[in-house]
């Protein structure tokens, strides 16, 4: 896997990779691009990625493409989400997404979008402007695609994602400033204490002496606990929440036959009403429910079973 920072809009994005590097021939016939949810730190997606590849033979390039100022270099400042908040709206990463696809890939590879959570509302927009020239499919995993805010989550998260956003942010400011191995546990403890699977990588110390490695998701998060990228991912949040209504059923249907979406049984994010709602308005969408009980963070549990199942869905429209 290789990875890596693409100005993207004036805004350095973190870019990872299995199959070849952007600036690199793509010597296959199809082009797999993971787009986040948010937190849209692509980090997280790593063991997804890889797994996904594992699962496909590497017979498919896959990218992943974080979004928009939710992953900052060292050493770099952003502009701001006052100076230019168009940048870190979801409508400025749909547009990030357009300016990366035009800019570095080709156009004889077919296009497979993974979409999560806003992730996948973004992919339907690519779906519908590369569909034609790219053939473009989209693979929705537990898809935020209507009337966000009125669910038990946005509901929840509205006073943080409004008034008392900045209160977050400063403490985000404050905690930065521990050690980072006082960090590290911290942030390690909080998500095993949500049932985080973290024991793929040794993140304590062997008998050896052999430093510790880290986990991905505990290195991501740390990430996302930089002031400017949570003020970013929280900036996003709160548009979703004002921007995201009622279904556009109208682009599901037109797109149905290039769209796979899976939904959640236990999805704070997206009842399953939602789903039974696009079941109704669209009925020929392939709308799948998920008997495996996977939670809508997917990715910090269940990366490796979600992998073999969107490889089979991948399979199929190629």
């Amino acid at each position: 896997m290789e990875e890596g920072y693409v100005d993207i809009n004036h805004v350095p994005t973190r870019v990872i990779t299995i199959g070849g590097w952007i600036d690199q021939p793509i010597k296959r016939r199809h082009l797999i691009i993971v787009i986040p949810g948010n937190p849209g730190l692509i980090g997280y997606y790593e063991e997804f990625v890889k797994s996904l590849h594992d699962e496909l033979l590497g017979e498919y390039v896959i990218w992943g493409l974080g979004h928009a100022g939710h992953d900052i270099p060292k050493n770099v400042t952003l502009p701001t989400v006052n100076d230019q908040p168009e940048l870190f709206t979801l409508d400025g990463q749909v547009n990030h997404k357009i300016k990366f696809i035009d800019t570095h890939v080709p156009t004889d590879v077919n296009l497979h979008f993974i979409g999560h959570s806003i992730g996948a509302k973004i992919c339907v927009e690519l779906v519908k402007r590369y569909r034609k020239t790219h053939n473009a499919a989209a693979y929705l995993l537990f898809p935020t695609l209507e009337r966000m805010a009125q669910t038990p989550s946005g509901r929840k998260l509205w006073p943080i994602l409004g008034p008392f956003r900045k209160v977050v942010i400063l403490a985000a400011s404050l905690i930065n400033r521990l050690p980072e191995s006082w960090l590290t546990t911290i942030v390690q403890w909080a998500m095993s204490s949500k049932g985080s699977q973290l024991s793929i990588e040794n993140s304590t110390s062997s008998a050896s002496g052999t430093p510790a490695v880290v986990h991905v998701n505990v290195r991501t998060t740390m990430r996302l606990l930089h002031p400017q990228a949570l003020e970013r991912s929280l900036f996003m949040a709160h548009d979703e929440l004002k921007v995201v209504g009622e279904l556009n059923a109208d682009d599901i249907r037109l797109h149905s036959d290039r769209l796979v979406l899976y939904f959640g049984t236990k999805d704070h994010w997206c009842p399953l009403e939602y789903c039974h709602n696009l079941q109704r308005q669209v009925p020929e969408a392939r709308a799948i429910i998920c008997p495996h009980g996977f939670e809508h963070a997917f990715v910090l549990q269940s990366s490796q079973q979600m992998a073999t199942i969107v490889s089979e869905w991948i399979k199929e429209f190629s």
